[in-house]
């Protein structure tokens, strides 16, 4: 199997392992759990997708390469011990711990984390002496007498006999203990990883057109080996990326340190040259300006495949660049708003900022050491955190030379520090989609559909560019995505402008949304007008619709959640309707370090509860960070929340649907949020027969969710309707019209419908991966 599947079975597997039942007893005992052995050709990741899942499952790893370890380091140096049993006095040996599993103690006092994977990288290559005691440990998790502590999964790497003399081959005894899996060399993988990663494009594009280069291990002619990997390619993009900023020279003496094969070091070096020339010729920075000259503009259009395909990659790569900074410094923005928002009402009740403030930054680099100690901490999270620590320390300072060091004032100096963090924001942004823009119109003025194709694809496969169109919006990237081509007008232009509000109001500490405010990310009054315009007389009538309503104690109350939770992991999960956020906190621990969850209501004091016990609910549950978005926005508006079009990966809205103001549309934007292949969660109630228009239309008004219920057939038209595949139905249970919060609590019902019957459901419904009508 590819990397990418191997990581997924390891993934599962570890999950499986760390499984506890109710009395905290693993699922599957450290005797049957046998380690995983990944086996494969050197530099093709393994011991990077071992450092991705520890990250993921937010768990520790200790690695461990056992080639250098002899029998006394992993089982343990004998010592003499005095002993007596029942008078009889004796003399024993007995054996100090294993280096191995000291270092498990050490590791989890240092970081904190109590689980995690011991990571034996060569395990097939350990000593001869050694050799002996490996069934043993593979069996019980054993080195000599100590065990590896409860919590710790076992996981194993080495490479095949053919590419090292060391390895020894394991007898089926050996192997009969393992999970044995092989992993190949596999281009798509990789290049999905590096991608991600914004390796150089130079290295990606070359790749792409020679995939043949990516990975070889062959004898030379008069001996030893020539071989290329995927982590020579890796470190090789990374030097040039050093060298390019520092002015250094990239000649084929430096690609041949990292590409080990003479035709393949020669054709790259050849084609680097090509590449650097590329960027030279083409100027990239005035392609982004808007700036380009007919002449460059002339000779894209007739330069052959391959050079204009490396040309959209030198603009993708720059241009991601350019969304990274914006978006890496409105990271730094949130994370500190969050901060001082924990601070506000102990500053303004008059504490000092060295009682309140610095007390904060220390517990913040406290928890950054121990995650850098972990090993697992991504280089982003580590440099965001290093960055918020930084801008906290100078509105600190600030407050010194200001001589507000305490009460309202204090707060007064660092909100205005904080503005002008904040308001720099709007020019970068601004100036990323503006760069999108021009890239758009020089591959339509220059190229054709197939560049197109290419340059989009690239687009949305970058994370940094992703993430900047969800965030700020660029109507260029709207009208070529036809996905997104669901009234246009709305899509782009009202669309964004709701995002960048929803920016500011994000980021500003006080309540309310001013002019000043407004202006602070770009949003113009012309803009603002088109967007109130485009939504008309439906604002007016969802205000109307949900004033004033809180739907507290209908059915709502007791929604199962019925949540696919192997699904959940890393993926952005939205709860429609969250009320006080109880639904978002439980997601966070779903989704993990590498998950987002979001909640929208259209309840302005239930949102800012749900935001008062963010901080708590994510230090509850573990996680490495605050992982939650709550947003005002009604039901059927989820664009006014600044959620983009193929942005969830799963929807869920709970029983209240029957209480919305239009439950077909608020579908459909369900349906516009999802990915393709994307999962709507959906709790509601279906009548057994037609309803009676007036006992409904009382029920809506008095908040009983199960009388305000429709029939299944008009339930699964509005899913159809909206493009969604055949629901599945995973729950199903009688309820009565007067069923309250809980099971014992009664709600009032509206006369008239005695002989109607509700039952409540819990639909999975999935949006077509491709052909969608959503």
């Amino acid at each position: 199997m590819n990397i990418a599947s191997a990581k997924q079975q390891i993934k599962d597997a570890v999950e499986a392992y760390l499984e506890r039942d109710d009395a905290g007893l693993p699922l599957i005992a450290p005797v049957n759990q046998r380690p995983l052995f990944l086996l494969g050709a050197p530099g093709i990741g393994k011991t990077a997708i071992m450092e991705q899942v520890a990250r993921e499952l937010g768990i520790g790893i200790v690695s461990y390469s056992m080639t250098h370890h002899t029998r006394q380091s992993a089982l343990g140096l004998p010592r003499i011990v005095s002993r007596e049993f029942e008078g009889f006095a004796y003399e024993a040996s007995e054996y100090t711990m294993s280096e191995i599993v000291a270092a498990l103690y050490d590791y989890m006092e240092r970081t904190g984390l109590r689980q995690g994977i011991l990571f034996l990288d060569e395990i097939n290559c350990v000593s001869e002496t050694l050799y002996p005691s490996m069934l043993q440990f593979l069996q019980f998790k054993t080195f000599g007498k100590h065990r590896v502590p409860d919590g710790w999964v076992v996981v194993c790497a080495g490479n095949p006999p053919e590419y090292n003399r060391s390895v020894h081959e394991f007898d089926i005894v050996t192997l009969d203990r393992l999970r044995e899996i092989d992993v190949e060399p596999d281009y798509a993988s990789w290049k999905s990883y590096a991608t991600e990663c914004g390796l150089h494009p130079a290295v990606t594009t070359f790749l792409e057109t020679k995939r043949e280069c990516f990975y070889k291990v062959e004898a030379k002619p008069g001996g030893g080996k020539a071989f290329v990997t995927a982590r020579g390619w890796e470190d090789l993009a990374h030097i040039i990326a050093v060298h390019e900023e520092r002015g250094k020279p990239v000649n084929r003496e430096l690609v041949a340190q990292f590409v080990r094969d003479d035709e393949i070091a020669d054709q790259f070096a050849v084609y680097y040259a090509l590449f650097e020339k590329y960027r030279s010729d083409y100027q990239v920075d005035a392609i982004l300006a808007g700036e380009v000259g007919e002449a460059v503009k002339n000779r894209a259009r007739q330069a052959p495949f391959d050079e204009r395909i490396a040309l959209v990659s030198l603009v993708l790569d720059v241009l991601a660049r350019e969304c990274a900074q914006v978006l890496d410094r409105e990271a730094v923005v949130l994370a500190v708003r969050d901060e001082l928002r924990a601070c506000k009402a102990d500053l303004v009740g008059g504490a000092s900022v060295q009682d309140v403030l610095v007390p904060r930054i220390a517990e913040r680099e406290a928890a950054l050491a121990r995650k850098v100690a972990s090993g697992t901490a991504a280089e982003s999270v580590v440099r965001t955190e290093r960055l918020v620590v930084a801008l906290l320390k100078e509105f600190a300072s600030a407050c010194t030379l200001a001589r507000t060091e305490a009460g309202a004032a204090a707060f007064d100096t660092i909100q205005q520090a904080y503005k002008t963090e904040v308001a720099g924001l709007e020019p970068a942004a601004a100036a990323a989609s503006a760069k999108m823009d021009n890239a758009f119109t020089f591959v339509d003025e220059c190229f054709g559909d197939r560049e197109m194709l290419v340059f989009m694809a690239e687009l949305a496969t970058r994370r940094p560019t992703t993430q900047f169109v969800a965030h700020y919006g660029n109507e260029s990237y709207y009208a070529h995505n036809q996905e997104l081509q669901v009234d246009s007008a709305r899509m782009g232009l009202a669309e964004r402008a709701s995002m960048l509000e929803d920016l500011n109001e994000n980021i500003k500490l006080a309540e309310g949304r001013t002019s000043e405010a407004r202006a602070a990310v770009g949003l113009s009054v012309g803009m603002r007008a088109t967007a109130e315009r485009a939504n008309g007389a439906d604002e007016t009538a969802l205000r109307e619709h949900y004033q004033g309503k809180q739907f507290e104690y209908g059915f709502t109350s007791v929604c199962k959640m019925l949540l696919p939770v192997s699904e959940l992991k890393g993926k952005t999960v939205l709860d429609v309707c969250c009320r006080r956020g109880r639904g978002v906190y439980k997601l966070v621990a779903m989704v993990g370090n590498d998950g987002t969850a979001w909640g929208i209501d259209w309840n302005a004091a239930y949102i800012e509860e749900a935001k008062d016990g963010m901080e708590r609910a994510w230090r509850e549950s573990g996680l490495a960070r605050n992982n939650m978005e709550f947003r005002v926005a009604c039901p059927e508006d989820l664009i006014a929340a600044g959620i983009g079009s193929g942005t969830m990966d799963v929807v869920y809205v709970n029983n209240v649907i029957t209480l919305f103001y239009d439950q077909e549309r608020a579908l459909a934007e369900c349906a516009r949020v999802l990915k393709p292949g994307g999962l709507l969660i959906l709790e509601t109630i279906f009548a057994d027969q037609p309803r009676n228009e007036d006992v409904v239309t009382r029920a809506r008004a008095l908040g009983n969710s199960i009388q305000a219920a429709r029939t299944k057939e008009e339930n699964y038209a509005w899913l159809t309707a909206a493009g969604f595949d055949e629901p599945s139905v995973e729950d199903e249970y009688e309820v009565e019209a007067s069923r309250g919060y809980k099971a014992d609590h009664a709600v009032a019902i509206v006369e008239g419908d005695e002989d109607v019957h509700y039952r409540a459901v819990s639909l999975y419904i999935r949006k077509p991966q491709q052909g969608g009508r959503a």
